[in-house]
């Protein structure tokens, strides 16, 4: 609600650029988002679409490679030649040909139709043999012992009439093939059942490299058997067991929106029936929604230029409603700091113009006659100054302080002629020919001829220091600032104690003078005491600097009973515009 208010109570220049803003702002706010949304669906189910066409492509090709293994091993299976071999017992010249016949046999269906085949292995307990169809042989004797010591053997021998595909990471038949994916099957007499023998295929992984070559898949592929990877385009950034969590237990084929190492990634997935592989297409989901970012970024460019747009038509279409709203407030900041107005007219075209100039033309008028009441002020002043001069004839006061001077130098009063030059020293500052304006430099002497003759009377009981900066010595001020301040301090501070110091500092600051005159008195409880009525002295100062330099100029104290007294002297460069009339 605050916040409201403060909308509400801004400049109208505020208001109309806001409203241009928001009326183009806030329907692009509500529609934009919305829009993204649905075009992300748009996009995430045209993606999926796409990769699932592209999986059941996968999936037709994986049945058919599968079907082309199972009828190559149903050829083994039913083979009368591969039967005599395995079944022969004795070691004649007999098990030789039926092992060359069975050799031929598989020449004839591997080599030239199944080139993805690396090597098949038929045999038993009794004798086998391993047709190589590229590479070397990584065993050479007791195949059949070493398979029945593997991890896949007791699957080939629980395993119906249909073959297995098996997970043989562990048993390499050919040399440096580095595979893992078999084919296996228990060989069985059709009329007794009975074990006959075992046959393995050795397939080459990269069947599925030509498989995706030339397919251009979206994103990385991966195909599983079960927490086993048989192929991965993803150069092994994915574990198989990263993925296979992922998939496990969500059905046959789906999709999957997941995080993975703190990108979020798209999964589509597809479990082939026949072999019970999972093919798995990886996709960074960035990537998928790449072309809703360009949207997007495209929609926040026009946006901006949408709102600059509309920045510039509002800034235009306010200044000419509110130029003279600008003007008038302009006019008020100068009233408010007491600032000439001058050279400011307004359009009287409109009321408001009108008003704007006959407020000009009234508080110029006013301050004309606040500057004449100031003169007269300052001039009453003055005039009590003179009066009391008035009295003094000058000529006949230095005549006097001469003669004592003299006197004195006659008969050796160090003393009293020093009262004498230092009172006509004063004397001479205070009159100051008569002009109310003198310097920082006069001022000085001024107050160091009064403490000269306090010192006399109080055996040097005041010791007081000067530090004024050197640049403000020839500045012109009023006179009899200080020397009233520093008698004040010595008639209610220093005159009753033993010993006291004065100190006065003065330099320049911003655009005035500021004097720092402190004393070591007995000060004042300021809670107890009406500063603004504290002696005449310091009164007449203070209400003098006000009318000569402004309100902002003037006397400040501070006093704590038992520590002293602080005057701050506040005094400006210049009158501010209020001359002085010295007739």
């Amino acid at each position: 609600m605050a916040k409201l208010m403060k909308l509400i109570d801004s400049p109208i220049k505020r208001k109309i650029i806001l409203l241009a803003l928001f009326s183009a702002l806030i329907p692009l706010l509500v529609i934009g988002p919305f829009t993204f949304i649905y075009f992300n669906k748009v996009i995430e189910n045209k993606v999926s679409t796409t990769i699932n066409n592209f999986l059941n492509i996968v999936d037709w090709n994986i049945n058919a490679f599968g079907s082309n293994v199972e009828n190559l091993s149903n050829g083994i299976f039913l083979s009368n030649e591969i039967h005599a071999y395995l079944t022969h017992k004795n070691i004649d010249p007999m098990l030789y040909r039926l092992e060359t016949s069975s050799l031929e046999n598989l020449n004839n269906i591997t080599v030239v139709n199944n080139p993805y085949i690396i090597a098949i292995y038929v045999g038993n307990d009794n004798h086998g043999f391993l047709k190589i169809n590229r590479g070397e042989r990584n065993l050479t004797n007791n195949i059949y012992q070493t398979i029945k010591k593997s991890n896949i053997y007791e699957r080939l021998l629980n395993s119906q009439w249909q073959g297995e595909w098996l997970n043989g990471s562990n048993l390499e038949l050919v040399k440096e093939s580095n595979h893992s994916l078999l084919y296996g099957r228990n060989i069985r007499d059709l009329g007794t059942k009975e074990h006959v023998g075992v046959v393995l295929i050795v397939l080459d992984q990269s069947y599925f490299e030509n498989m995706f070559k030339n397919s251009n898949p979206p994103g990385d592929i991966l195909v599983l058997d079960g927490d086993k990877i048989l192929f991965d385009s993803s150069n092994k950034r994915f574990s198989s067991s990263q993925v296979a969590k992922i998939i496990q237990g969500r059905g046959k084929s789906g999709t999957i929106k997941k995080e993975i190492n703190g990108t979020n990634y798209f999964f589509n997935y597809h479990t082939n029936k026949k072999t019970n592989w999972d093919v798995v297409s990886i996709i960074p989901y960035k990537n998928i929604v790449h072309e809703v970012n360009q949207l997007r970024l495209i929609t926040i460019t026009l946006l901006v230029i949408a709102l600059i747009v509309s920045l510039i038509i509002a800034l235009f279409i306010t200044r000419r409603i509110t130029n003279q709203l600008s003007l008038l407030r302009m006019v008020t900041e100068k009233m408010e700091k007491r600032e000439t107005v001058l050279g400011i007219h307004f359009n009287n075209e409109d009321e408001l113009g009108e008003i704007g100039n006959r407020i000009v033309h009234l508080y110029n008028w006013n301050n004309e006659l606040t500057k004449r009441l100031y003169k007269s002020q300052i001039k009453e002043k003055e005039a009590e100054l003179l009066a009391l001069q008035s009295h003094i004839n000058p000529h006949f006061l230095y005549n006097t302080l001469n003669t004592i001077f003299w006197m004195a130098e006659k008969l050796k009063a160090k003393q009293i002629s020093k009262i004498a030059i230092n009172l006509s020293k004063i004397f001479k500052l205070t009159l100051n020919d008569g002009n109310h304006i003198t310097s920082v430099k006069n001022e000085m002497e001024q107050v160091k001829s009064y403490l000269d003759i306090q010192n006399i009377r109080f055996d040097h009981k005041i010791d007081y220091t000067f530090t004024i900066d050197p640049e403000i010595m020839e500045e012109r001020i009023i006179k009899l600032l200080l020397q009233p301040i520093v008698e004040n301090s010595v008639y209610h501070g220093l005159e009753h104690q033993e010993s006291g110091i004065i100190m006065i500092e003065g330099k320049k600051q911003d655009d005035g003078l500021l004097f720092k005159i402190l004393d070591t008195g007995n000060g004042f409880n300021m809670n107890e005491v009406d500063i603004s009525n504290k002696g005449y002295a310091l009164k007449n100062i203070n209400e003098r600097l006000k009318l000569y330099y402004g309100k902002e100029y003037g006397l400040k104290i501070e006093s704590e009973i038992g520590k002293g007294t602080t005057v701050y002297l506040k005094i400006g460069l210049k009158n501010d515009g209020i001359l002085h009339d010295n007739n």
